[in-house]
């Protein structure tokens, strides 16, 4: 809406005593918060900032790959953990899909040449023997082919599609924003009276003289930062008090406009099933980490896994046991000195080497075997030993702990 003095003026009306008086705002709502789009820029802002916290987990996993049931690290491993594309890291490529899924429900990652994009956008068949992509596009470029179900990663999110949720979310609370902004932006307004006698109405220039005062000269004077209003006989001008011009009203106006922004970053969250907290970065619980993880980030994860599985090994290698998991150690940074104790019960127990742990901590391996084999304490015991009474010493050697 564009400034215009013009029409915030009534044209005087004639007052009891004779006198015309005009009374209006005289800059009356300099922000046009009635316009559209003042919540949906919120909502965009609350939308990509979770959407951002959830690629950053999906990009943090380490995507382990395995032949026949040995961890090997070959050509999908480069792939997936550091190189997916000439033009992306591994995190700005999982950054892509993720806000891809969440944005439009469905995110499409095709192979051109030996690399993975994902598309910007596509068109599909539906096909009882396997769907149809057309009308391909990655980083601007139409691709002139068409793609098979089997020969392309498609993602979908189920349930209730997340824009149509998202809306509603932002046009309720966009009204309330709306009603507070303008409420607050009024009572900060200036506002004052211009009494006008019979005697300067009944002046022949009496138009020309009123039109000019209104949209020039008080404009000018509650613009500028010094400036002196040159009133004419017959006209009389008086400031009215603003009614939330204390520093109280002030103060309580901005907290409930910015209180409301919370309530759309708040409702948000909950719509993506994700802990505030996680959002805005304060107090994160251990519990609030434990329900991002378990509830957000791996139902991702595993279908991404899942997915890779079915289209990139098949049935046959799945099935022999070469396939790809997600490993979730690298997501949350870890204290090595409040991790000393399950460190010693999960090497002490051999449910993971030396390597393993010192890997999940971002530590670089120790190049000797005994580093890579599995060890277990000697309080552990075969339950028939307990039972029995008598230690089965078949494959041990003496003054090791090794298994």
């Amino acid at each position: 809406m564009a400034f215009s003095f013009k029409n915030l003026f009534k044209k005087p009306v004639k007052a009891q005593n004779g006198t015309r008086v005009a009374v209006r705002d005289f800059l009356d709502n300099p922000i046009d918060v009635s316009a559209p789009g003042v919540e949906f820029f919120l909502q965009q802002m609350a939308f990509w900032t979770i959407v951002r916290k959830i690629g950053a987990a999906i990009g943090a996993i380490e995507w382990e790959t395995y032949r026949r049931g040995d961890k090997v690290k070959a050509k999908e491993y480069w792939s997936w953990n550091y190189e997916p594309n000439p033009n992306q890291t591994k995190e700005e490529f999982f950054q892509s899909l993720v806000g891809a899924l969440y944005k439009n429900g469905e995110a499409l990652v095709v192979e051109v040449g030996d690399y993975r994009y994902v598309a910007d956008s596509f068109v599909t068949e539906k096909s009882l023997g396997g769907d149809i992509y057309t009308s391909v596009v990655v980083r601007g470029q139409g691709l002139n082919r068409t793609y098979l179900a089997k020969d392309v990663l498609h993602f979908t999110l189920s349930g209730i599609g997340m824009t149509a949720v998202l809306q509603a979310v932002s046009t309720s609370e966009g009204k309330l924003i709306k009603s507070a902004s303008s409420s607050y932006i009024r009572n900060q307004g200036t506002r004052g009276v211009l009494h006008i006698d019979d005697l300067a109405e009944a002046d022949a220039d009496f138009d020309e003289t009123y039109e000019d005062l209104i949209n020039d000269k008080f404009k000018k004077y509650f613009t500028a930062e010094n400036a002196v209003l040159p009133l004419f006989k017959g006209y009389e001008f008086s400031m009215q008090e603003s009614t939330g011009g204390s520093t109280k009203a002030s103060l309580s106006g901005t907290r409930d406009i910015r209180s409301m922004y919370d309530d759309i970053v708040e409702l948000t969250a909950q719509t993506f099933g994700v802990p505030v907290s996680i959002v805005n970065g304060k107090t994160v619980t251990k519990e609030d980490f434990s329900q991002f993880l378990t509830s957000v980030v791996k139902p991702v994860a595993e279908m991404i896994a899942q997915e890779i599985n079915r289209k990139v090994y098949g049935q046959r290698l799945t099935f022999q046991g070469t396939h790809i998991s997600a490993n979730y150690g690298n997501i949350k940074h870890l204290d090595i000195f409040e991790i000393a104790d399950p460190i010693d019960k999960l090497i002490g127990s051999g449910a993971l080497t030396i390597n393993d742990i010192r890997k999940r901590l971002g530590l670089d391996p120790i190049d000797a075997e005994w580093a890579d084999e599995h060890w277990m304490t000697k309080n552990y015991s075969p339950a028939e030993e307990l039972l029995t009474g008598v230690e089965n010493t078949e494959g041990k050697e003496e003054g090791t702990d090794e298994q």
